[in-house]
C-alpha cells in the first residue's frame, strides 16, 4: 500500500468488484473484494484473495506454449515441462512488472488482483450508486478487508460521509485496533465464527481462534450497528452437535442473537487450478437441505435468529 499526503491518492489492492449484488447487505449493492487474508481456510472460494499482492493465474487450456512469456520474464520464474508452463511462485511473487501477461497472446496468463486508489474506487462507487435504490450501499469483503486498514478506513469514511450504507465481511483475525479505526463508519458487520475449539480452528485455517473470539466479544459490546455472525457449515469439520452448541453459547453470551449459515460449495475449485494450488476441500460433500434445516432449527430452538444462505432478512 502506498501512503501519500492526499488520502484520495492512498492505494490498496483489490481483486474484484461486483455491482448490482443483492447479497451481503440490504438493497442492491456494490461488493468490493480486497486482497490479503490473515487466515488460510481449506474451503476458501476466493483463493486469489489470500495473498496480499496480485497473483499470476494460468489457464493451460488457453496456452499455445509459444514461449513469449518465458522470453519476457526477468526473474526466470517460468519454464516449459511436458507442453505446459511451470511457474515458480516464489520467484514470480517478487515481480512488479508482469510483462509476461502483456506478451501473452492468448490470455492464458492474467493477474488476480490490481492496485487502485481511494479516489478511483470512490468514482466507481458513485457511478454504481444511481442503480442501488434507496436501501443499497457497499460491502467490503475479500480476503480480509481489515488487513489493508488505512485504505479500508478512507473508503468507509468517504462513503459514510456521503450517506452511503457501509458493510464489511470479516474473519475477525486482525488486531482490535483495526476495528476501532473503522467501526464508527460501518453500519453492518458480517463476522465469521468457523469453529469454537482453538486447535480445530487452527488445523483448518492456520490460526487459532482466541483473537477472533475476543474481537467478537468486544464488537458485541461496542458496535452499535447490525452485527450478524456467519457460520460456514463444513461437513466433518464444524457441523458436530458439540460445536454447534458451543457456537450457540458463545453468541448468547455475547448478547447477540443473529447467525447466517453459509453452506460449503465448490464454486471456487477452478481458481485453485489457475493458481497451481491443491483444493483439499474438494472431496467434502455439500450439505443437504435437510442438514441445513436441522442446524437452523437447532439455533432457532435456542432463541437465535438463524438464516440459511442468502435468506438473511435485510
Amino acid at each position: 500500500m502506498t501512503l501519500n499526503q492526499n488520502k484520495s491518492d492512498l492505494k490498496g489492492y483489490i481483486f474484484d468488484i461486483q455491482g448490482q449484488s443483492i447479497h451481503d447487505g440490504p438493497g442492491c449493492r456494490t461488493l468490493i473484494f480486497l486482497k490479503g487474508c490473515s487466515l488460510n481456510c481449506f474451503w476458501c472460494s476466493n483463493p486469489e484473495g489470500i495473498g496480499c499482492k496480485p497473483s499470476l493465474m494460468y489457464a493451460p487450456s488457453k496456452c499455445i506454449v509459444c514461449g513469449s512469456c518465458i522470453r519476457n520474464c526477468s526473474h526466470d520464474a517460468i519454464r516449459i515441462e511436458n507442453e505446459k508452463l511451470i511457474i515458480s511462485r516464489h520467484l514470480c511473487s517478487v515481480c512488479d512488472k508482469q510483462i509476461c501477461i502483456d506478451e501473452c497472446y492468448t490470455g492464458a496468463l492474467r493477474l488476480g488482483g490490481y492496485e487502485i486508489s481511494v479516489s478511483k474506487l470512490y468514482e466507481i462507487i458513485r457511478r454504481d450508486r444511481q442503480y442501488w435504490g434507496s436501501n443499497g450501499g457497499i460491502t467490503l469483503t475479500g480476503g480480509e478487508p481489515l488487513l489493508q486498514i488505512d485504505f479500508t478506513k478512507e473508503i468507509l469514511a468517504k462513503c459514510y460521509d456521503a450517506y452511503i450504507h457501509t458493510a464489511i465481511e470479516t474473519c475477525g483475525y486482525v488486531p482490535w485496533e483495526n476495528f476501532q479505526k473503522v467501526i464508527s463508519y460501518i453500519d453492518w458487520i458480517f463476522f465469521d465464527l468457523k469453529h469454537l475449539d482453538g486447535e480445530e480452528h487452527k488445523k483448518a485455517t492456520n490460526a487459532d481462534n482466541a483473537l477472533i473470539l475476543e474481537n467478537a466479544r468486544l464488537l458485541s459490546k461496542e458496535f452499535t450497528g447490525r452485527l450478524v455472525f456467519r457460520f460456514p457449515l463444513i461437513p466433518g469439520f464444524n457441523d458436530s452437535v458439540k460445536n454447534i452448541d458451543a457456537v450457540i453459547s458463545f453468541i448468547k453470551g455475547a448478547g447477540r442473537n443473529e447467525i447466517n449459515i453459509l453452506p460449503l460449495h465448490h464454486l471456487g475449485r477452478e481458481k485453485y487450478q489457475l493458481l497451481n494450488k491443491e483444493y483439499i476441500g474438494g472431496n467434502l460433500p455439500v450439505p443437504t437441505n435437510e442438514k441445513l434445516r436441522k442446524v437452523q432449527n437447532t439455533f432457532k430452538a435456542s432463541g437465535i435468529d438463524c438464516y440459511v444462505g442468502s435468506e438473511t432478512p435485510f
